[in-house]
């Protein structure tokens, strides 16, 4: 027994002298396994704040967006600034985002019908809209919107009933796609050809009969192109496909300037 534990106890204390040399190189290698995952996880809060920061900036342009749509007379130059200044900044922090694109083409829209952007400054319009239909090529309110660009801005007028029918084909029930069609169809009404009258009087109806905000820019669209008693015939021949409450804000808001009506 003696002699047993005579060789025993060198082996114990061999075994517990290399515990600790073990103990430290593991921690070594669990810190190092452990340096790529902070460096993961640094640059995954890094982008999380970067998109948090461009939905801020992205959501306080949209608001002056809203704004303007509602009632033209609060667009002013301050406000302009502060919305380009702020999707500037969303664009910066998120280039690839569809949505933050698109909303930077219609506030320079807004800026070259307020004679704040030249017609030269406003062409670099343009690649905003295709670089947001690249991104989401499915997406109606692209083409629709990318329509109106053409047609409205720049007076490019069949290349913007193409991508009308574009936005069509993906999305026939959008609003946008009735708004853009109405808005290139009515300011270029007397060049269009018959099917492209007739689709747009169909948007036309199919605004009317949707939400108060679609109805409301159909209305501002129809004032601004000098068509309300083209809008006011057309509607009221076709009742019988709207509802009592539509009808009524037809006879009040379309017609009420017409007369036998």
């Amino acid at each position: 027994m003696p002699a047993a534990d005579f060789r025993l106890t060198p082996r114990r204390r061999r075994s517990s002298t290399a515990q600790p040399q073990n103990t430290e190189y593991g921690n070594r290698g669990s810190r190092l396994l452990a340096l790529p995952a902070l460096a993961l996880a640094g640059l995954l809060c890094w982008h999380m704040v970067n998109m948090g920061l461009a939905s801020a900036w992205y959501f306080k342009a949209n608001h002056y967006l809203d704004l303007w749509v509602k009632n033209e007379q609060l667009f002013t130059e301050p406000s302009w600034q502060e919305a380009s200044t702020a999707i500037d900044k969303a664009v910066q922090l998120h280039p690839t985002h569809p949505h933050y694109l698109l909303i930077k083409a219609k506030i320079n829209e807004w800026g070259w019908y307020g004679g704040l952007m030249t017609s030269k400054q406003l062409e670099q319009t343009e690649s905003y809209y295709r670089q947001a239909i690249a991104l989401r090529p499915t997406w109606p309110n692209a083409y629709a919107d990318y329509a109106y660009y053409l047609g409205v801005t720049q007076y490019r007028v069949t290349e913007a009933l193409q991508q009308l029918d574009q936005a069509w084909k993906l999305g026939p029930f959008a609003t946008e796609t009735h708004l853009r069609q109405l808005a290139v169809g009515f300011r270029h009404w007397n060049k269009l050809a018959i099917e492209q009258k007739a689709k747009t009087l169909s948007a036309l109806k199919l605004a009317v009969s949707g939400n108060y905000s679609g109805s409301q820019q159909a209305l501002q669209i129809t004032r601004n192109t000098g068509l309300e008693k083209l809008a006011c015939i057309y509607l009221m021949a076709n009742e019988s496909e709207l509802s009592f409450q539509e009808f009524k804000k037809v006879k009040k808001d379309f017609c009420k300037n017409q007369k036998n009506n």
